[in-house]
């Protein structure tokens, strides 16, 4: 059997327009690439876990400019959020069929503000000096993010409300820390209600925006049977976020395939200021939910 390059292959593929074949001695890993596409979403179907994307922006030979492709999606991203917007991610091909992973938005409601605001936020936290981070009674400059459902939000759509926030990754496999530390903000989530406070909110920061998009914190989320109405995962551009954990002083350092870090938890006020800050990850539901109550009193 004589065999193709891969680019030999792919022009061969898309100028037959036939399926791969299980005879051809190829690695699906060959069909993999690092690069990603940009494109609308016009349409889903079954269920929404096939996507059709008319690609804008490609750096894929296999995608042709103008035409659509079907994708499947994962579980996390199975909606019609995305319907009619501009979309980035990564195709992979496996399983004889093109998927998409780590999905997101580009544009859609709240977008322009997205931008705009973090322009401004990030102009301001890169003139700070590196060990000026944020403390008890600071108040919280104004950033925007994207969440697990896909969409953009404000910090300052959470004054008025008590917040409680902390930075996680999705991928992290040492049990005493982020893990650890969703199931407690989960659990804490739950203890809220009991107890009536149901201005106490939370957000989840990702430091793994590479990996971390809407649809992979959306899955993460249902995981821990996390209830999204006063819960918020968020995932920004690569840029945004390093600015957010110096501004916030969380210190990362990639080893080994994973990501050490610092943590910290923190408690804000309906004001946007810094009422707690907990170092570490050991800390207590209770010291939490106590401060969250002497704030409601005030």
């Amino acid at each position: 059997m004589a065999f193709l390059s891969i680019k030999g292959f792919r022009r061969y593929y898309l100028s037959r327009n036939i399926s791969l074949l299980a005879i051809i001695y190829f690695s699906s890993a060959l069909f993999s690439w690092s690069g990603e596409i940009i494109g609308i979403l016009k349409h889903t179907e079954l269920n929404d876990s096939v996507y059709s994307v008319c690609i804008t922006d490609s750096n894929h030979e296999a995608f042709i400019l103008g035409q659509e492709y079907d994708f499947k999606v994962s579980k996390g991203d199975q909606s019609k959020r995305y319907l009619g917007l501009r979309i980035k991610a990564h195709p992979s091909f496996f399983g004889n069929e093109w998927h998409l992973e780590r999905i997101f938005p580009i544009n859609g409601s709240g977008s322009k503000a997205y931008y705009d605001l973090n322009k401004i936020f990030s102009y301001r936290v890169k003139s700070l000096s590196r060990r000026k981070f944020l403390e008890e009674d600071d108040y919280i400059l104004s950033f925007a993010g994207i969440n697990h459902k896909g969409e953009f939000f404000q910090f300052n759509d959470f004054l008025g409300k008590i917040l409680v926030v902390n930075f996680i990754f999705t991928r992290c496999r040492a049990a005493e820390m982020c893990p650890a530390a969703t199931l407690k903000m989960a659990r804490m989530q739950d203890e809220a209600r009991d107890l009536g406070l149901i201005d106490l909110h939370f957000l989840s920061i990702s430091f793994d925006p590479d990996n971390d998009s809407p649809g992979v914190l959306n899955s993460y989320a249902q995981s821990y049977g996390i209830e999204s109405d006063t819960f918020t995962f968020m995932t920004a551009g690569s840029e945004l976020i390093e600015d957010l954990m110096r501004y916030f002083g969380i210190i990362t350092m990639e080893e080994d395939g994973t990501i050490n870090h610092t943590m910290a938890t923190l408690l804000i006020n309906q004001k946007g200021r810094v009422h707690y800050r907990k170092e570490g990850s050991v800390w207590q539901i209770s010291d939490f939910l106590e401060r969250a109550r002497e704030l409601v009193s005030e």
